[in-house]
């Protein structure tokens, strides 16, 4: 079966529609201003109608969406919005190309990938800093990357990461051609670039920058030598007795930090990044926010979080806080919330508050110093909190009691619901990236003993659901025959 044929399969298109339902964007309307509701209920119909266009090459994209949000430092950042229906086609595409680009992406790239997060890019970071002892660090902004993408570049790349099919190579020019509508309601040519907002655009972005990861491996990590060794480590350590540069890149889509051992390597490395990118992607770096940084002495901002280098105990060592720039952007959300609950005091918006402050902290608990910095943030929401709804309490609910059970700070309640404590938070280690498939089989037996719990009038639309599930409890075998199913 062809790349075209597992794109345009009813199954994938099917899932691609789930997928994107549960996407919150999915009540976002294009210029055509239809969500997610009109394509469930006209399913069967799109579906067709994606299969026509995809095979026939009559596949012809509706212009995008252009608005402006705002990006934290009084800057606005454009945001293009396809189509729900061109969501659906970019959507069914990635779900088959990834997993086979996936495989050719560099180990340290970590933005926009299964399973990768910012928490394994800040392992990585802190370990290089700790362990590899590479206090100066290169960093890098490119020039409105997303949109200044070169279009035949990205094309090569694509090619010679193993998608060869004159299709799909085609469909993806017709995606990146798109007309953007601006605002003032005038149309665009999309000469370059691939618009923030589309499904498929960070996984053509990562292609873009696969380049240069693998050209900053190539440096040292990756060099070709006679000898060949054992394990990575036993390479390394014999690469280290040389006069090579020790280099190694740390990515997380296309914001990224080289990491050197010297000044003098990192300024060298500094001048053939900002080269690499010109002549070989076509793309500027921004002269103010780019330059070489000794952690020692300055601090470096990577994906909210402000790391720097400091001296304990005669060792040099990490550290992390979040920055100050994302810490007056935390408290302007909460202190927003706020006034809405002193509006308009329902369970509703306290709920939201609560979501507000877990996903602050879950994210941020990353930080070595989250808790000196959700401490001065605290200090100034409690002020608010007390101004606008008045005396705090002890009184705390049930969840409260369950999430937070070893701080005794003092509440306030909306409706029976308690506020949570922004301060309320310890620092998490965070985790390395890992490609173990994790223990899942409990949770695999709730989840069949919850579809078979269902209502008799449910089973049907549910009955996919179960099939996958068993599936995967079972690596597709057959429990009797031990055969694998068909079917």
């Amino acid at each position: 079966m062809s790349l075209i044929e597992k794109i345009v399969c009813s199954e994938n298109i099917k899932m691609a529609i789930d997928n994107i339902r549960k996407n919150k964007g999915s009540q976002t309307p294009g210029t055509d201003g239809k969500t997610i509701e009109y394509i469930i209920a006209n399913k069967e119909v799109i579906i067709d109608k994606i299969k026509r266009e995809l095979t026939t090459n009559n596949y012809r994209t509706n212009t995008i969406k252009r608005v402006e949000i705002p990006k934290g430092d009084g800057k606005m950042r454009p945001l293009g919005i396809p189509t729900i229906y061109d969501r659906i086609v970019q959507q069914s595409f990635k779900q088959i190309l990834e997993p086979i680009i996936d495989k050719k992406f560099h180990p340290n790239s970590f933005g926009f990938r299964p399973k990768r997060s910012t928490e394994n890019a800040l392992a990585l970071s802190s370990n290089l800093i700790n362990r590899g002892k590479m206090y100066f660090v290169v960093d890098i902004d490119i020039k409105g990357f997303f949109d200044n993408i070169n279009h035949n570049k990205l094309i090569k790349q694509l090619y010679k990461m193993g998608i060869k099919d004159r299709k799909i190579i085609s469909l993806i020019k017709v995606m990146l051609k798109t007309k953007i509508k601006l605002p003032c309601g005038k149309i665009i040519n999309s000469g370059k670039g691939t618009p923030q907002g589309g499904i498929i655009s960070p996984l053509l972005a990562n292609i873009v920058l696969n380049e240069i990861d693998w050209w900053i491996d190539k440096q040292w990590t990756g060099i070709k030598t006679r000898h060949n060794y054992s394990s990575q480590s036993h390479k390394e350590r014999m690469l280290k007795t040389t006069n090579l540069s020790e280099v190694k890149i740390v990515r997380y889509a296309d914001d990224f930090k080289i990491f050197c051992r010297d000044r003098q390597t990192a300024d060298k490395y500094f001048k053939m990044t900002k080269d690499f990118l010109k002549k070989r992607l076509k793309l500027d770096i921004s002269k103010e926010k780019s330059k070489v940084i000794n952690l020692k002495k300055k601090a470096s901002e990577f994906l909210g979080f402000k790391i720097k280098v400091v001296k304990i105990k005669n060792k040099f060592v990490a550290r992390t806080w979040i920055r100050e720039k994302t810490k007056l952007e935390i408290e302007r959300k909460l202190r927003k919330q706020v006034i809405i609950i002193q509006k308009n005091r329902d369970k509703k918006q306290a709920l939201k508050f609560n979501s507000l402050v877990l996903g602050i902290q879950n994210y941020y608990k990353k930080a070595t110093m989250c808790n000196r910095d959700f401490v001065s943030i605290g200090y100034k929401i409690n002020k608010v909190l007390y101004n606008r709804i008045g005396k705090s309490s002890y009184k705390k609910d049930a969840l409260y009691t369950k999430l937070y059970p070893k701080y005794n700070y003092r509440v306030w309640n909306i409706q029976n619901i308690t506020l949570f404590t922004i301060q309320a938070c310890k620092f998490k280690i965070p985790k390395f990236f890992s490609n173990k498939p994790k223990t899942f089989e409990k949770s695999i037996e709730k989840l069949i003993e919850k579809q078979l719990d269902i209502k008799n009038d449910n089973v049907d639309c549910d009955w996919e659901k179960m099939r996958a599930i068993v599936r995967m409890k079972y690596n597709s075998k057959c429990v009797v025959s031990g055969e694998y199913l068909t079917g």
